[in-house]
């Protein structure tokens, strides 16, 4: 997975939630529904924010759970991003939508709500965002994350900004814990002591007898010996011994 596809399947399971009418069940995505503004994504990233307009704050959040708070301060040039107008500042400023950007819509004249693109066909680009509802139009103080969609031509003055994805590259990856390296070398041990027990060999490599070998290279190269849908030739010692047998009596040519 892609960090920007990290990103969005993030924004993307917040769809549906509904901004609260007090501090009270804040992590519920529709219990205690209202429209004070009171977030779990203001309580996460910065809680004496709540009750204020929450478009910017939930991008924030979605960065955060997605690469950490550093990271994500490195993403959006800056901690936290919570007022839209900051972004045109830092970041330049791209008339066309790309996937993964942060949208920053204008309206008479200033940049007043934000979200993620999360899909681009031409003209048309689609977003999830926060403080938002559903319907075409700009809504800078809704009550909802939602999905949405736009035609770039109809939104003059629309920009978007692209972190650098370098800094989250897609090699990177959790390491294994202690007790995950320990598991893992158990499992391989006891692969390999079966493997030698019953004599099971799925690839050509230098576990596979010397002697075979020349028989079963042929025999794959020519397609007449194939593995299963992973590739895996699944053949035991006596199979093998059977196969160079009659290869030397020139049943394979």
């Amino acid at each position: 997975m892609t960090p920007i596809e990290k990103l969005i399947k993030i924004a993307e399971a917040e769809v549906g939630y509904l901004e609260k009418a007090t501090k009270s069940q804040l992590e519920s995505k529709t219990a205690n529904a209202g429209n004070n503004n009171y977030t779990k994504y203001c309580q996460d990233i910065k809680p004496s924010y709540q009750a204020q307009p929450w478009c910017a704050c939930f991008v924030t959040w979605c960065f955060v759970q997605a690469f950490g708070a550093d990271k994500a301060a490195m993403l959006l040039k800056h901690y936290p991003y919570v007022y839209c107008p900051t972004m045109a500042t830092l970041f330049t400023l791209n008339a066309n939508p790309k996937v993964g950007d942060i949208v920053i819509f204008k309206h008479n004249g200033t940049f007043t709500h934000t979200g993620i693109v999360t899909g681009v066909n031409g003209d048309y680009f689609t977003t999830i965002e926060g403080n938002t509802s559903g319907g075409s139009t700009i809504i800078a103080n809704g009550g909802a994350v939602c999905k949405k969609g736009y035609y770039n031509s109809k939104l003059p003055g629309t920009k978007f900004c692209t972190p650098d994805w370098n800094i989250v590259k897609e090699s990177e990856e959790e390491p294994m814990t202690t007790a995950e390296k320990q598991e893992f070398e158990a499992l391989k041990k006891r692969v390999d002591e079966l493997t030698e027990k019953t004599g099971y060999f799925n690839y050509i490599d230098d576990n596979m007898n010397k002697d075979y070998k020349p028989t079963i290279q042929k025999l794959v190269g020519a397609g007449k010996l194939k593995g299963n849908e992973k590739g895996e030739l699944m053949l035991t010692t006596d199979m093998m011994r059977i196969l160079v047998i009659l290869d030397r009596c020139g049943i394979f040519g």
